[in-house]
């Protein structure tokens, strides 16, 4: 007789994961502005002047546009590569990611902010997955109760 354990399989809702993707758009949108605006704040302040950096408009036309991918982005990452990372990390790290990746592709491709910012975004995505990952393999491979 075989000792295996039967796990019973993991039912998922097609409710639930709608419910979950469209509270991830308007995230993802409000984290991509807030990338967008971060990102374009650190290169402009580093090439004409914190003064500069602070512009209304400058932060309005690149929260518009990171706020467009972030709500495309998130969604995607969130059900995806980032679908065991809590929700506040994911968010904090990945805006961070993408504004540096976005100011430094700006910098150095010149026209790159779009590639810097999804490099950004899919290092810090990647970076939290493996983390992850790593975190529920010691998790699991635990045979005796933590003291």
């Amino acid at each position: 007789m075989s000792k295996e354990l039967a796990v019973p399989e993991r039912q998922v809702s097609p409710t639930r994961v709608a419910l979950v993707a469209l509270g991830l758009i308007p995230t993802g949108a409000v984290a991509g502005a807030l990338a967008g605006a971060l990102g374009v704040t650190i290169w402009v302040s580093f090439t004409q002047g914190i003064r500069v950096a602070l512009d209304p408009t400058l932060w309005a036309v690149a929260g518009a546009v990171g706020g467009i991918l972030g709500a495309v982005l998130l969604p995607i990452a969130g059900l995806t590569v980032l679908r065991y990372v809590p929700l506040g990390r994911a968010l904090a790290e990945t805006i961070v990611g993408t504004a540096i990746g976005g100011a430094l592709g700006v910098q150095f491709l010149r026209e790159g902010w779009l590639f810097g910012a999804l490099a950004g975004f899919a290092v810090a995505a990647i970076r939290l997955r493996m983390l992850a990952k790593r975190a529920r393999t010691a998790g699991l491979g635990r045979s005796e109760p933590a003291a």
